[in-house]
């Protein structure tokens, strides 16, 4: 009985849901939405911040509530949410540092809050992005310049040096003496050598770490990267006692910083604020590395081949490998080309160079290296290595004489420059001129003087100081944007020989033709050093 009356009951409840006419009284309610004029914003703390939205809606004004929110952490709170900052339609919010909802640079996120009072309704506009800043930052070139005696860093602010192609031109500004203007008229002791700026894809989470590096013959600069204010020098990047005070190079390998000093490797992430043991102890190991470690782009050699460098001692080529690459910077492979080359006939063995390495760096086809020679009898030759092969004895492909070369047998070259995966882009530089020429199979290199698309001569008005195509592994922003013109910037320092008298010759260059598209000129520097890229 019990089973009947239960299929009974099921049927009964089926058919009055079924019967169901929904005739129910269903309010229609009124809709409101939101526009905002951007999505993002840029102030510094201090700045108000004032945004009018574009409300649509027949709800009566008298029966909405209007509230700002910044997304973020208030009071002792372990969690986030959007806490309100502003009452009123139109925004006009003092952004002020504090320790909790805005604690310090960065990019927040912002919203319009709108209630219906008689309903208790919530509208939201969509997010918006909020970057604030302590400072306006220069994002452009870092030029360091001087007097052979004392340097300086300066500032240019253009189109071809900021990170992201601009949307519309931005106004160019040159700020020849920047730092020594920052602080109190004093320059940096001795002749300058390199600068560099540390934004990693991670350094953005890690403001504070972010420095300008200047370095001379005779001194260092640490720098805050916005200001230029003197922050110290090279050996408070690291724990006390740890380096030896002899700076080399820095390298940047993703999110983490690589620093040579004194042979030794160091290593540390943009969360670490100082670099502590040395990765690699040049006391303790066979190698002498050179600085110039190579780092290349992509895995090869079956994710094994990680970065390149040159042995001083061995005066040879070393691959660094194994998982971590250059974060580890302990697992090495002499690159001779006789151990498993079953008689195979090399051009050159990259491990017993019998020579010191003048310049290298990506160039020629695809996944090659171009390495400028020279030998113990003083003569200058090229070798173009293949670091996408499989075996050391693959990786030696051509070897170019340079003899024939006037500029070259002559010792007039100071400075060389290859572009990366193009065999046109191979240049190098007189104090009287910019010469181009092709790493092409190993057929005899042909320079020519620098020359525009049009197939007229570049000239430069005083004595070239340096050559540089700027590839700065460097990101900017919160989307990690990398450097639009990397590869296809080319630097020039000139120098007239008297103070202002330099000149900073910027050039667009055409990867195919390896000629000159357009170029700039800006003024008012001492004789330039070195160029880097100021993302931060």
């Amino acid at each position: 009985m019990s089973k009947l009356y239960v299929i009974f009951l099921t049927l009964f409840l089926a058919y009055g849901c079924y019967d169901d006419k929904g005739n129910y009284d269903y309010k229609l309610l009124d809709e409101l939405s939101i526009s905002l004029p951007s999505k993002t914003y840029s102030l510094l703390f201090g700045e108000q911040l004032q945004i009018t939205p574009t409300i649509e809606t027949i709800i009566p004004e008298t029966d909405l509530t209007y509230e700002w929110e910044f997304y973020g952490k208030d009071g002792d709170n372990y969690w986030s949410r959007y806490f309100p900052v502003y009452e009123g339609k139109d925004l006009d919010y003092t952004c002020l540092y504090n320790d909790t909802l805005l604690p310090g640079e960065g990019t927040y996120s912002l919203r319009l809050n709108v209630t219906q009072n008689s309903t208790g309704r919530h509208f939201y506009s969509e997010t918006v992005s909020v970057k604030l800043d302590f400072q306006l930052s220069h994002i452009g070139a870092l030029v360091l310049h001087g007097d052979g005696s004392s340097s300086d860093i300066g500032i240019i602010v253009a189109d071809e040096f900021q990170i992201v192609k601009p949307e519309f031109s931005v106004t160019s500004e040159i700020y020849p003496h920047f730092y020594s203007n920052a602080n109190a008229g004093e320059k940096i002791d001795g002749r300058g050598q390199w600068i560099f700026q540390n934004c990693t894809k991670s350094s953005y989470n890690y403001p504070e770490n972010i420095f300008v590096i200047a370095v001379t013959d005779k001194s260092s600069v640490l720098a805050h990267s916005k200001s230029l204010l003197n922050s110290g020098t090279w050996n408070d990047l690291f724990n006390g006692g740890l380096n030896q005070g002899k700076p080399e190079n820095m390298v940047i390998n993703s999110t983490a910083l690589l620093a040579f000093d004194g042979g030794d490797v160091f290593h540390k992430g943009m969360s670490d604020v100082l670099f502590s043991v040395p990765l690699f102890a040049a006391a303790d190991s066979d190698y002498d590395f050179d600085s110039r470690i190579l780092n290349f782009p992509h895995h090869t050699w079956r994710d094994i081949l990680r970065a390149l460098a040159y042995d001083r001692s061995k005066r040879g080529f070393v691959a660094i490998i194994g998982n971590q690459g250059l974060n580890g910077f302990n697992k090495f492979m002499d690159l001779d080309a006789t151990a498993g080359s079953g008689g195979m006939n090399v051009p050159f063995n990259p491990i017993d160079m019998k020579a010191d390495l003048v310049h290298m760096d990506l160039g020629g086809l695809g996944d090659h290296v171009l390495a400028v020679m020279k030998d113990d009898e003083g003569e200058y030759f090229m070798v173009e290595m293949d670091i996408s092969v499989k075996t050391a004895p693959e990786t030696p492909k051509f070897k170019y004489d340079l003899m024939h070369v006037e500029d070259v047998k002559n010792d007039r070259v100071i400075d060389w420059a290859f572009g990366t995966s193009a065999m046109n882009m191979c240049y190098y530089a007189t104090v009287d001129g910019i010469y181009r020429f092709s790493a092409d199979n190993g057929n005899m290199i042909r320079p020519e003087p620098l020359m525009t698309a049009g197939n007229e001569e570049i000239r430069f008005k005083g004595s070239i100081t340096m050559m540089k195509i700027l590839k700065p592994d460097i990101f900017s922003g919160a989307n990690n944007d990398t450097y639009y013109r990397s590869n296809t910037e080319m630097v020039v320092g000139t120098y007239g020989g008297t103070a202002g008298s330099g000149i900073l010759y910027c050039l667009e260059l055409d990867p195919l033709s390896g000629r000159v598209l357009s170029y700039q000129e800006y003024e008012g520097f001492d004789e330039i050093y070195d160029v880097c890229i100021k993302g931060y």
